[in-house]
Parts: C-alpha cells; sequence; structure tokens
C-alpha cells in the first residue's frame, strides 16, 4: 500500500544478478557475452526497437536493398571484434561496393566546379591555395604535421604520440582543437578546401583525433556489410542471449530514470513506463514508476542518457565533468529516396560517390533492385555539418520533434530542396529528377541518442577518461559500456561499442577479448 502511495509499482520477479540499461549493439553483445554465466539477466530498452543507432529498413518496392539508417559498414581489419563477432552469429556477409570513402573517381562539386577526387590539390582546384598547399588533402594534413610539430622526433611510445606531440609553439595536441592547429599553420583557403571536400569534420574536436604520424597510404581494406543488415547484428545478439537460459528476460519500453543502493549492497532501478505510436516513444506520465532490483548494472546507454541519470555515482565532480565536457554529441542525419529508375546515372559527372559543399555533403548510388529491376536507391544526403537546417525542414514538416524520434518521412520542401543541389552535383537539368516513389530521413539528435556518435574535446587523455567511466564508482558494481568514451575505435563505429563491453567482462568473471 504505502508503495502504491508513492507512485511505485513492484516487479514480483526476484533481484537480478546483471541489469543491462539499453537494447543497442552495446547492451545485446553484454548478455550475449553474459549467456553462459547461468545468471538472472534481464535487458531494458526505452523503446519497442532493438537496435539502437544499428536501424535497417527496407522499401516495399526495393525489398533487396538494405536502408540502413544508421551503422552501414565494416573492415574486417580495423573492426576485428565486430567482424568476429558477426561470424560467430553466423550472418551473411557480402562486399560494400560503395567502399569506405572517397576513391579516385569519386565526383566532387565545391564552388560550383566539377572534378573528381583524383584532381584534388591540381590546377583546376577552386581554391586560392598557397604554392606549399597544391596538394591531395591528406598530403596537406601529412605536411602539416611534418613540418610544424615533432612528430619525427618524438621520443614517446606510439600508444602516447596522438596526445603527446607538440606543435612548434611546444602546446600539446591533447590540449587544443584541430581548428587552433589549421588556424596556426594553414591559410584560410586550406581550411576551407579541407572542410569542403572531407565526409565528415567538425573542428572544434581534439587535435589528436588527426595526428598522422606517418605519410599517407594508398592501400584500402576491403568494406563490408551485413547482407541481412545492421539492424540484424544486435537482433541476432539478443536472439541467442534469450535462448539460452529461461533466466534471460528483455523489458521494452522501459525508461530508467533513478538507481539507489540498497543496505545488502543491491540496487533498486526505477523505470518510467513508455509507449511507441509509429516510431516516436514518449513517457507515460500519469503511470507511476516501476522498480526493480538488480544485483549488478550495466548502462550501455548513450552520453545523454547519463548525463539526465539520477544515480549519485555519475554526479561525483570528476565522473561529471567527463560526461558533459570530454565529449560532444555529433548530430547527423542521411536520408533515401527510391525512384522508379535511376536517372542520376545519366550524368555526365556520375561516380557512385559525390562530395559537394552542398548541405547534401555526401551522395551515395545505394544500387538498382534485383527483385525489381529498374527502381533503385538514392542516399541523396550523409552529413554532419548543416544539421540545423534539416531540422528545420523537418519540424516544419513534422512539428516539434524534440521527444525521442530518429526516423521520419521526407516531405515536399526536403525534396524541393534535395533535388535543387542534385541538379548541381550531377549537372542534370530539373526537369531530369522525376519524382521519389518512397523517401525516408534519420536524423540522431534527440534523447536517448543525443547525437549519431560523440567526438573527444581538447584537454583530456582518453584511455584515461575511458578507463575511469568503465567504473564511475569504486564502491558500486555499476558499469559504463557506451562508446561514446571510447579510446581507441572512437564512437563513431560499431566496433567501439564492442570493445568498451569487453572493459566491463572482467568485472562480471570473463575474461576480455581485446
Amino acid at each position: 500500500m504505502a508503495r502504491a502511495m508513492l507512485g511505485i509499482s513492484v516487479y514480483a520477479r526476484s533481484c537480478d544478478d546483471v541489469a543491462i540499461i539499453g537494447a543497442g549493439i552495446a547492451g545485446t553483445y553484454a548478455g550475449w557475452r553474459l549467456r553462459k554465466l547461468n545468471k538472472q539477466i534481464t535487458v531494458y530498452e526505452y523503446s519497442n526497437r532493438v537496435g539502437g543507432r544499428c536501424y535497417t529498413m527496407k522499401f516495399p518496392d526495393i525489398p533487396d536493398i538494405n536502408v540502413e539508417l544508421g551503422a552501414m559498414r565494416f573492415t574486417a581489419s580495423s573492426h576485428k571484434l565486430l567482424s568476429d563477432t558477426i561470424r560467430e552469429l553466423g550472418l551473411p556477409v557480402q562486399k560494400f561496393v560503395l567502399g569506405g570513402g572517397a576513391s579516385a573517381d569519386t565526383t566532387v562539386h565545391v564552388r560550383g566546379t566539377h572534378l573528381r577526387y583524383k584532381d584534388l590539390g591540381g590546377t583546376s582546384t577552386p581554391y586560392n591555395l598557397l604554392p606549399n598547399e597544391q596538394k591531395p588533402v591528406s598530403q596537406l594534413k601529412w605536411e602539416m604535421f611534418k613540418n610544424y610539430t615533432d612528430v619525427l622526433t618524438t621520443t614517446f611510445p606510439e600508444d602516447d604520440q596522438q596526445f603527446q606531440i607538440k606543435d612548434v609553439d611546444g602546446l600539446q595536441m591533447y590540449k587544443q582543437s584541430i581548428n587552433s592547429l589549421y588556424h596556426k599553420f594553414l591559410s584560410s583557403e586550406a581550411q576551407s578546401y579541407i572542410r569542403d571536400t572531407s565526409s565528415f569534420l567538425d573542428l572544434g574536436v581534439s587535435a589528436s583525433a588527426e595526428v598522422l604520424t606517418s605519410p599517407p597510404s594508398q592501400e584500402e581494406d576491403e568494406v563490408s556489410t551485413v547482407t541481412t543488415g545492421f539492424g540484424s547484428i544486435p537482433e541476432k545478439l539478443l536472439e541467442t542471449f534469450l535462448r539460452a537460459s529461461r533466466k534471460h528476460d528483455i523489458r521494452l519500453n522501459h525508461h530508467l530514470k533513478a538507481i539507489k543502493k540498497m543496505r545488502n549492497g543491491n540496487y533498486n532501478l526505477y523505470f518510467e513506463p513508455t509507449i511507441t505510436i509509429n516510431g516516436r516513444t514518449s513517457s507515460i506520465k500519469i503511470k507511476p514508476l516501476m522498480k526493480k532490483c538488480a544485483k549488478k548494472v550495466i548502462l550501455a546507454v548513450n552520453r545523454l542518457s547519463l548525463e539526465s541519470l539520477n544515480w549519485k555515482g555519475l554526479h561525483q565532480p570528476h565522473i561529471r565533468e567527463y560526461i558533459t565536457k570530454a565529449v560532444k554529441d555529433v548530430s547527423a542525419g542521411k536520408f533515401f529516396l527510391a525512384y522508379n529508375s535511376p536517372w542520376w546515372r545519366r550524368s555526365p559527372v556520375y561516380s557512385n560517390y559525390a562530395i559537394s559543399d552542398t548541405p547534401l555533403k555526401q551522395t551515395y548510388d545505394f544500387g538498382t533492385s534485383k527483385a525489381n529491376p529498374t527502381k533503385s536507391l538514392l542516399l541523396p544526403m550523409y552529413n554532419d555539418g548543416n544539421i540545423p537546417y534539416w531540422n528545420e525542414l523537418i519540424e516544419r514538416e513534422h512539428g516539434n520533434i524534440n521527444n525521442s524520434d530518429a526516423v521520419f518521412s521526407v516531405g515536399k520542401e526536403i525534396v524541393k530542396v534535395t533535388n535543387k543541389y542534385l541538379s548541381a552535383i550531377y549537372r542534370l537539368p530539373l526537369t531530369d529528377i522525376p519524382p521519389p516513389i518512397n523517401g525516408i530521413i534519420s536524423y540522431w539528435h534527440n534523447y536517448p541518442y543525443g547525437g549519431a556518435w560523440q567526438l573527444w574535446m581538447p584537454g583530456y587523455i582518453w584511455p584515461e577518461v575511458e578507463r575511469q567511466m568503465t567504473k564511475p564508482s569504486k564502491k558500486d558494481d555499476v558499469f559504463v559500456a557506451v562508446n561514446a568514451f571510447s579510446s581507441r575505435s572512437l564512437s563513431y563505429d560499431s566496433n567501439s561499442a564492442l570493445q568498451v563491453v569487453e572493459l566491463v567482462m572482467p568485472y562480471l568473471g570473463l575474461k576480455s577479448k581485446g
């Protein structure tokens, strides 16, 4: 009766050995790794969807091409843990024909000029570069480090170099931003050249993220994708976890609000019920909080969720600083348009990938359906730089979107603006661009995600932050498994999510894989 008066309901199920918060790739991987321990484990998810930022859908008219609204590719060499896990799960893999970025023939459309990526830095580059800046972007960056830092003479161990390398003014890389470095050693035209022709770039991020210790390599790793879609990775992880034991469970539409430690050392978890309608998740304020017990807790949620969680371990001054200042959320979006035919391939400057200084930034030809010939898929925009503009367009179409939304239908205004820029990128008249037959946009900005990924800010040694964030409180068995604070693969790939889970495994009786 007293609990009911306080607005708290209590589950009948006994205390979990481990509670995992978040059913994205990190949370489902954590459950999968713990599946053979014969423990009572529950995964709790804010929405009604498993996968987090691994989110695959398909258009009805193009059933054989994955629409990847989040993660979409990996390399076996750079993302070994992810690759090994995909193989162990038995998921089919295929070549990602679009690769991992620009190739020699990639179309570049900047300042109203068309050229190929291989020609950047040459005489046709539409930037007023200084003589020593007239070179490909990767070479320009390398020569900046070679000429203006001690990268060639430093005696620091390899693992420390990206933080401790100093510029000619004696300032370490980790103490300054890329923006600061560029302003000191590059002309404003060179900075625009780099910014306009790079796939993604946030100049406020720590310069440690850009450090080059050797000349750029021409070698390219083969890029792969999951045939069944990136979303099938967390789905398969969860399925295997649930099948492994009757002690395993998942609870959808559970929003963790607070963690309180009990006198016996266990934890009370307080959940707010949510409801998901047409992909939009919101809290049910009129229902009481739900209380659940756990002996250990894994927080496999993003930085923004950690910031709002009521648990004293996250409110220690140094931990609070890491959460609010060491990394920042990067909002990003992309959208797909389906057409009856691949009209863009008639372009005189066609390539399957284009970079531009328009609000579209990156444009991918996602292929033609074999199941429904001629019907084709275009990814016109993949961008982390013009997000406020796209936010404005989405809000005008859908109203207030600041309530946990990540995916939206594409409205007329977005199509009209997109066509204007596609006409310029492909050098085709607007009359040659037909209306799309379907479309969807993903916008990673709102709670609980906060962003598509996170970037390190100046002033922090990443491994030190990662180590302290993994177990924020020495007195508590509450662990953070979020790639926002990853010091190795960084937070913009799924491999780093698995790596941070591995940092938690020794605390739960398993040997870390890496």
